[in-house]
């Protein structure tokens, strides 16, 4: 398959990524979860077949205590979790080695946290990334832990965490696990994806031995998403890719994008396709009790042609930060995150989405000059390598005379949209 072709009918290929970055590029950031919750919901809601209501009507339930929506039409806030629950994995399982060995976790915690904002009366959805390691306070307990440990309490602990701490109110819930994940990969048949360099991580078990085209099955899609130790072969020698779980986050996104465009070549009214996709997901997602039958047929019938490249995404802009205890968490930067923050919560009137304008920049189109202020030998490198992974053209990397004191995007005028672009890779807002 050539990276650069068109849709072929059968996979819909990725574009190769800028010559010089090692396999991968997005300008967006999705968590896996979101993949495998928007891939599931998003089929029955698309095809609004009986099938895909019937069986609807057997996912798991879980009773929680949600924000009211007064009506189908009205915006609703879906809160999605990736659950790294092990419970289910046995031993002998396809890449089970990547999540059983004796690093891993036990019990369970939110590995990923996603809010859906779906709009009946503008057609609209807005997804936003909640970074794991937001160091917040856990609700019901009286200290502050990484936003993601709040699932290891309960399903509500998470839901009361997320609302009394970002102030955004959730009105459903839907989880899906590591297995659920790798079913729905497999339900379509795999996600088609070019690789320019081999590439492995020996914690998540992704191995990629030559370049060119591959299709993932479920587990290696899985491996490819959770991947935070990434190795890639220059050609001479295995490169550690330093962008931990910002490169994590990048390479979800590519997959999700890869995922949900093969999930469009695959013909959603056929039933054989619909109940495939719909019976990998009933063991392995959850759902609230209140979201109902009636719910899906409304919203099916409102979203059913809805473009997926009018999807809006927003990352949650943070700042470094130090526990007492010497964690490297995060913390919600309030200034920068005000604007995104009253979007999720119904306080501000989102700018409208249309086909007629020019379209946004991408980051191919961005050249990006780092400037080293903060001080510390060799930030401004590791910035600047960040940035080319993520597809973004590489500028000039500088030394400061002076250090500031946070980051500063500066762009020409005219130019924002294109600073917008940076600013979710290094959580910081243009100035």
């Amino acid at each position: 398959m050539n990276p650069d072709s068109e849709d072929t009918g059968e996979y819909r290929v990725v574009r190769r990524t800028p010559k010089g970055s090692p396999g991968w590029s997005t300008p967006k950031r999705i968590a896996a979860a979101g993949l495998a919750g928007l891939l599931f919901i998003g089929v029955v809601l698309g095809a609004g077949a009986a099938w895909g209501l019937w069986s609807f009507s057997k996912i798991q339930r879980v009773d929680l205590n949600l924000a009211e929506v007064n009506s189908p039409t009205e915006p609703m806030n879906v809160l999605i979790v990736g659950s790294d629950s092990r419970a289910d994995i046995e031993e002998g399982d396809p890449g089970a080695g990547g999540m059983l060995g004796k690093d891993a976790p036990t019990g369970q915690r939110a590995d990923s946290l996603l809010i859906a904002r779906i709009d009946p009366g503008s057609d609209r959805i807005d997804l936003l990334s909640v970074p794991r390691d937001l160091w917040v306070p856990i609700s019901g307990k009286d200290s502050k832990q990484r936003i993601n440990s709040a699932y290891a309490q309960s399903t509500q602990a998470v839901v009361d965490t997320v609302q009394e701490s970002l102030g955004i109110p959730i009105n459903h819930f839907v989880e899906v696990d590591f297995s659920g994940f790798q079913s729905l990969v497999e339900a379509i048949g795999g996600v088609p994806m070019y690789f320019d360099h081999p590439v492995r991580d020996g914690n998540s078990g992704l191995e990629i031995g030559v370049k060119g085209c591959h299709v993932l099955d479920g587990q290696n899609g899985l491996a490819f998403a959770r991947s935070r130790h990434l190795e890639w072969n220059n050609g001479v020698k295995w490169v550690s890719d330093p962008t931990g779980d910002l490169g994590r986050m990048t390479r979800q996104q590519l997959l999700t994008r890869a995922a949900l465009a093969k999930a469009q070549t695959l013909g959603l009214n056929n039933v054989g396709t619909l109940k495939s996709l719909v019976d990998a997901g009933l063991g392995s997602v959850k759902l609230d009790d209140s979201l109902g039958t009636g719910d899906l047929v409304a919203l099916g019938k409102r979203f059913s042609s809805f473009d997926p490249e009018r999807l809006q995404t927003h990352s949650l802009p943070v700042v470094p930060f130090r526990t007492d205890g010497g964690a490297a968490v995060v913390l919600v930067d309030d200034a920068a995150a005000q604007p995104v923050l009253d979007l999720f919560r119904g306080t501000a009137v989102a700018a409208a989405v249309t086909t007629t304008t020019a379209p946004p920049p991408s980051v191919d189109e961005v050249t990006v000059t780092v400037v080293n202020a903060s001080g510390k030998e060799g930030q401004a490198r590791r910035v600047s390598f960040v940035l080319i992974t993520g597809g973004f053209i590489e500028g000039a990397v500088e030394p400061s005379d002076k250090t500031v004191p946070h980051t500063v995007i500066a762009y020409p005028k005219g130019q924002r949209r294109m600073a917008e672009l940076v600013a979710p890779w290094i959580s910081a807002a243009p100035e």
